[in-house]
């Protein structure tokens, strides 16, 4: 019981101390993801004029990746004042497992979503300029 106790105490302590041997590491990666998302917005404005699939798949790719970059840092800030309920272990954590879904899920769609996708978008675009020869209009006689 007493061990139960302390773990969840460990978790959920509202002020657990500016003591945090991860911070340097955190911040690296939160800055690391405020300027991938940077360099990834620039690079999606580029490759989706001509890929729709991946247009389509990673839209919301760069704002998702600023988002979790902010919150880090955020989160990292509110531990190192020691400000109370917003510094919790427990947040920082979630966050982090929410982060590490985020990579899964995003690693998937590159994987196994994006080729076909992208298959089926230029099978599509094959189709339609087949079709689209026999609707010409005929050359007027004169």
């Amino acid at each position: 019981m007493e061990y139960i106790k302390s773990f969840f105490s460990y978790f959920f302590t509202s002020n657990p101390g500016t003591e945090f041997s991860y911070y340097i590491p955190v911040v690296v990666v939160a800055v690391a993801l405020i300027l991938g998302s940077i360099l990834f917005s620039q690079y999606y404005k580029r490759k989706k004029k001509t890929d729709f699939a991946f247009k389509r798949l990673f839209k919301s790719l760069s704002s998702r990746m600023l988002l979790f970059g902010v919150l880090f840092l955020v989160l990292i800030a509110f531990r190192y004042e020691n400000i109370p309920y917003f510094s919790m272990r427990v947040l920082l954590y979630l966050t982090a497992l929410l982060f590490l879904y985020f990579v899964y899920r995003y690693i998937k769609v590159l994987a196994v979503k994006y080729p076909k996708e992208k298959e089926n978008a230029q099978a599509k675009h094959h189709t339609v300029k087949k079709e689209e020869n026999p609707y010409l209009p005929n050359k007027k006689k004169k």
